[in-house]
């Protein structure tokens, strides 16, 4: 997620012009001298930025940023802080229904929140896949000698390590759908017969995966999010999650102009195979949500 320098009132961030990976061994030196601060924090601002990276800081430090980034062909803009969107806290949705009258949420109550949702009002979706923290960290700090970690050469490896696969990877989104062809006949005996349905299994390299779908309407302002707990009405369920979020993003990217789509629905929803649809946690993707609802933002209003 962006790094968030300070608090305080009158403070500027710096959000990319999209979204793309940032070297740390090219520019984690010059973002550390740029912004003052130690060169472990420009690295987490190359690592764990999905479009914003900095929040908090001063106005020359931002604008030389941005200037810095310039000169690497990296288009970003500075802006004060209070010009970013700072979005609903989300509403999690565990039944719903998607069809051309509406975002049905037959599952949430309360004041102000209607049973279905008019299209015309939504505003964004976004989703993504979450990494399973446990399988990132297995093999990398949980099976070492913990004595090794105490040789600076040996923890600098790890980090290169752990920057190098984050670079590379990527989901086999197509593979998953595929699999989840196969395993509908499964899911049909489940239904027919009561019985318990089979547990996801881990994915090679991924471990147990979350999904997280963010559907944004502007009347009312809300972030509904249906994750891999929710059920859509009318979609085939089964053990492959990565194959229920791509058939429910499909079916939201139906009633959606591509406006309304951020890149990482539009990439799983055409079953790419890609690793811009991962996030670390959903810290990450919060921050992502809100850097996508931003440039819609702007671009309605240019």
């Amino acid at each position: 997620m962006a790094v968030r320098l300070s608090r305080e009132p009158g403070r500027w961030c710096v959000v990319l012009a999209r979204t793309e990976w940032l070297d740390p061994g090219l520019l984690a030196p010059d973002i550390a001298a740029a912004l003052r601060v130690p060169r472990g924090d420009a690295v987490r601002v190359c690592r764990y930025q999905r479009g914003i990276l900095v929040e908090g800081a001063s106005q020359d430090a931002a604008e030389s940023l941005v200037a810095l980034l310039r000169t690497r062909q990296v288009e970003a803009l500075a802006l004060p802080d209070a010009q970013l969107p700072v979005l609903p806290r989300a509403v999690n949705v565990s039944l719903a229904t998607i069809d051309g009258t509406g975002f049905g949420t037959p599952s949430v109550q309360g004041a102000g929140f209607p049973n279905l949702w008019d299209w015309n009002h939504l505003a964004l979706v976004c989703a993504g896949i979450l990494l399973d923290p446990a399988q990132q960290a297995a093999g990398i700090v949980d099976r070492m000698d913990k004595a090794a970690l105490e040789e600076a050469n040996d923890r600098a490896a790890l980090a290169q390590h752990a920057l190098d696969r984050a670079r590379t990877r990527v989901f086999p989104l197509g593979k998953e759908i595929a699999r989840g062809e196969a395993d509908i006949g499964q899911a049909l005996q489940v239904a027919l017969t009561g019985g318990k349905p089979q547990a996801p299994q881990a994915l090679d390299g991924f471990g147990h995966i979350g999904t997280v779908v963010d559907v944004i309407f502007q009347r009312p302002m809300e972030r509904l999010r249906l994750t891999e707990r929710s059920r859509v009405q009318g979609l085939a369920r089964g053990p492959s999650l990565a194959r229920i979020l791509h058939l429910t993003v499909k079916a939201l990217s139906a009633q959606a102009d591509s406006a309304g789509l951020s890149g990482t629905t539009i990439a799983l929803a055409a079953g790419a195979d890609s690793g811009e649809y991962l996030f670390e946690d959903l810290g990450q993707f919060d921050d992502y949500c809100r850097w996508a609802y931003f440039w819609k933002l702007k671009r309605q209003g240019e």
